[in-house]
C-alpha cells in the first residue's frame, strides 16, 4: 500500500456488512475544503475470494450502477463465502453530471492508470484502485454501457493476456457471466486502461457491456 489522499473508514479486513465513502479533498472555484465522497461497501464472510464489483467508470453508464446498488441492497450476507467489494459508481462526479469523463478534470478514469496520488481528482482515484483496492483483491468485474451515444450487445470481454493460469481463470469468468455473446481482445485499445493495471497485477478480471444510449432495465 502506498500513501493516499483518499480516506475511509471501510475495514477491508472486517466480516460482516460495512456502508461507507472514499473520502477525497479537493479544492475548486466554489470551496477550497470540498470532499468528494464516492460509496462504497463490502460483504465479508468465512473464507474465499475477494471480488471488486464496480461500475460508473464512465458516468453516464447506468444499468451498471443501478444493478450494483440493488444487489447491494438484496444481497444477504449467508448468501456469500468470502468477500465483495462494491463500488456502483467509482466516477462519482461524472455520474452525477451524466458525463463520460469527470466534470472536474476533464479525463477519462478508464485511461488514467496506473494514477497519481498527487494528481488530479481522476487520477487519484485511479491511484487508489491500483494500490489500495486492485492488491487486495482476486477478481475485478467492471461493469459498462455504451452511454448516451453508443448501444453494445449484452455481452461480456477480457483481453487476451501472456499467462495461460490468468488467461483460463478470465475465460472462465467471462463465460460464467453468462451472456449470449462474449469476445476476446487479441489488442489492448490505449493507454492507461482499469483491466490492463489490474490483469498485469494477475488478476482475474471482466468486463462488461449492458446496452446503453440512454437506456436501461436494470
Amino acid at each position: 500500500m502506498t500513501q493516499t489522499p483518499i480516506s475511509t473508514r471501510i475495514d477491508f479486513d472486517k466480516t460482516g456488512i460495512q456502508w461507507g465513502t472514499l473520502n477525497i479533498p479537493f479544492s475548486y472555484n466554489l470551496s477550497g475544503w470540498a470532499q468528494l465522497q464516492i460509496p462504497i461497501s463490502t460483504m465479508a464472510r468465512g473464507e474465499g475470494p475477494t471480488v471488486l464489483l464496480m461500475a460508473g467508470n464512465h458516468g453516464d453508464e447506468y444499468p451498471g450502477q443501478i444493478a450494483i446498488m440493488k444487489l447491494m441492497k438484496e444481497l444477504n450476507l449467508d448468501d456469500i463465502s468470502g468477500r465483495i467489494i462494491f463500488i456502483p459508481a467509482i466516477n462519482i462526479p461524472a455520474a452525477k453530471s451524466a458525463t463520460r469523463l469527470s466534470p472536474l478534470d476533464g479525463k477519462n478514469l478508464n485511461r488514467c492508470f496506473p494514477g497519481n496520488a498527487e494528481g488530479t481528482v481522476t487520477e487519484i482515484m485511479a491511484h487508489y484502485l491500483t494500490h489500495e483496492i486492485f492488491p487486495r483483491v482476486d477478481v475485478v468485474i467492471d461493469l459498462h454501457t455504451g452511454g448516451r451515444g453508443v448501444y453494445f450487445y449484452p455481452c461480456a470481454h477480457m483481453h487476451l493476456v501472456e499467462d495461460r493460469a490468468q488467461l483460463r481463470r478470465m475465460a472462465a469468468a467471462t463465460e460464467a457471466y453468462n451472456t449470449d455473446f462474449s469476445f476476446l481482445y487479441a489488442d489492448i485499445a490505449g493507454k492507461g486502461l482499469l483491466p490492463v493495471e489490474a490483469e498485469n497485477m494477475g488478476k482475474t478480471v471482466v468486463t462488461t457491456e449492458m446496452g446503453g444510449g440512454e437506456v436501461t432495465n436494470a
